[in-house]
């Protein structure tokens, strides 16, 4: 379970930014998701399924 907290100077701890990713790529992808609330445990595995795909740049 992902958790956001805010740190101590205000800053968003990755958590949040990390549901903000799976939305936005989900909304991209034509997936139903609300724009506020919980996203489906499927639309998240799609995301992560999505990501192990795309090839890493080295060098």
């Amino acid at each position: 379970m992902m958790v956001a907290k805010t740190t101590a100077t205000g800053k968003v701890a990755p958590a949040k930014n990390m549901i903000k990713e799976i939305r936005e790529w989900a909304i991209g992808q034509g997936k139903d998701v609300s724009s506020r609330g919980r996203i489906s445990a499927e639309i998240k595995q799609a995301f992560h399924d999505a990501q192990a795909q795309v090839p890493v740049a080295v060098g």
